[in-house]
């Protein structure tokens, strides 16, 4: 073979290579269809996408998270955690400041509230979305877009968490509190704390912010815990503004690194802050909280079901959005779930393994790729049907056609895995808590306490 020959060879493979990826779909090599198909769109199946607004005024946000835990072993947060890994966001409020109108809100969402957390498969309760991610950080930006969800899409600028011994070295720091104490009660650090003006320092602080089933006033319920955040948050907002310097002092020792403080405020978006709270002045506070139903559902946990009509009320004074009504998160869209959206989107997922596997394999048989071929139908069938049924869960004709499909999904699924050799023993029931099975909620290790 000549030079020249080579080289003209060589440049027509080089065309050729180049070209491959332009060639039109109708010829090039067949490329498994089940790649391209979506799994569900519901919620349980899918991420929430947080639809953001835009509200006439001009805002700016921070959400305040308090992590339950510290190294002090004589009063650990529920569950007794040892990390601060595993801590939850068990207070979690949007400072609200309205740039236009000059005004600031703080809006309280109950630790306890159904979510679902975006871009996460499965139900959580909102103090557990920090847990949804590798690393606290990352875990707090799911919490701040799941607060956004809440919010009706509305941005969520900014987040700042810190643990328990953070707050007692702040609180220290700042020189306590003067605080009107609304009731009489013992701490959980074991001091004892009587009603009326009392001098509390950062110990105290933290043991009035923590108190619930050892309150003496809305006992046990997460709904007085958040009133009682609003409270000594307005007080503590008072004190800033009568020395703003203390701000300052705090941030300074909450961002040496010596504390369990997080936060994406940088030194530029801290001066901002600064500045607004300095021009709004030591005015009153609006004070709000998305309430609603405190029960259990689902068999197992206590959830917060909000109350839909208050929170489009509190939305509408604090934001002017008129926001739709969040979608799947009433009682009995839960009931629906236990009963049937959770063992269906199970097996619709056990499917879409099959499929990958299934499809990846080379020189696929005839008989192989027909039984693949049936499952594909009946999995998208599936969806459809589970899809329908979810937005209308209480039709009985969508129940019947999810029955219908959902066998049907079953019995070829069952089949494709007897041709693939794979998945034969796939648990198309679940033997588990819905929380524990990681084909419903992908973080199924969280301890929930």
């Amino acid at each position: 073979m000549n030079k020249r020959f080579f080289m003209a060879l060589l440049s027509m493979l080089m065309t050729v290579v180049l070209l491959a990826g332009m060639v039109p779909a109708a010829f090039a090599a067949e490329v498994p269809a089940i790649a391209q198909v979506p799994e569900s769109s519901t919620m349980f199946l899918k991420l929430n996408e947080v639809n953001y607004v835009e509200p006439e005024d001009e805002f700016l946000t921070i959400l305040l998270c308090g992590l339950d835990f510290t190294e002090n072993a004589n009063w650990r947060g529920s569950g007794n955690k040892r990390r601060i890994e595993k801590a939850h966001t068990d207070a979690n409020m949007v400072i609200v400041v309205n740039k236009t109108k000059g005004q600031v809100s703080l809006v309280s969402l109950p630790r306890d509230t159904l979510c679902y957390v975006p871009g996460i498969r499965g139900v959580y309760k909102l103090n557990c979305a920090v847990n949804c991610a590798p690393t606290i950080p990352e875990g707090l930006e799911l919490t701040r877009q799941t607060a956004s969800w809440l919010l009706g899409g509305i941005k969520i600028d900014y987040y700042a968490a810190l643990d328990m011994d953070a707050l007692v070295s702040l609180g220290d720091l700042m020189g306590g509190l003067d605080y009107d104490m609304n009731m009489t009660y013992t701490g959980h650090t074991g001091k004892r704390y009587q009603e009326g003006q009392i001098h509390l320092d950062g110990r105290g602080m933290i043991d009035y912010l923590r108190a619930r089933k050892n309150a003496t006033i809305m006992s046990g319920m997460d709904i007085g815990r958040c009133d009682r955040n609003r409270r000594m948050f307005i007080t503590i907002y008072e004190k800033f503004m009568n020395d703003p310097s203390l701000l300052k002092k705090l941030w300074e020792s909450a961002t040496s690194g010596e504390l369990n403080f997080y936060t994406n405020v940088d030194a530029n978006a801290f001066s901002t802050l600064l500045g607004l709270m300095l021009t709004l002045g030591n005015e009153s506070v609006g004070s709000y909280m998305l309430t609603g139903e405190y029960k259990m559902v689902m068999d197992y946990w206590n959830f917060t079901i909000t109350d839909q009509a208050h929170r489009q009320s509190v939305l509408k004074e604090v934001f002017g959005i008129d926001a739709e009504e969040l979608p799947q998160v009433s009682f009995a869209f839960t009931e629906w779930l236990h009963e049937t959206g959770f063992p269906v989107g199970r097996q619709i997922i056990i499917a879409k393994q099959i499929l990958d596997y299934g499809y990846s394999l080379e020189n696929l048989t005839d008989n192989q790729k027909k039984a693949l071929d049936a499952l594909k139908e009946s999995y998208l069938a599936t969806i459809e049907a589970y899809d329908a049924y979810a937005d209308d869960f209480k039709n009985d004709n969508l129940k019947i056609a999810l029955t219908k499909a959902r066998t049907q999904l079953r019995k070829d699924g069952e089949a494709a895995a007897k041709r693939v050799k794979e998945f034969i023993d796939a648990s198309w029931n679940t033997g588990t808590y819905w929380f524990r099975d990681p084909l419903v909620n992908t973080y199924n290790e969280i301890d929930w306490q």
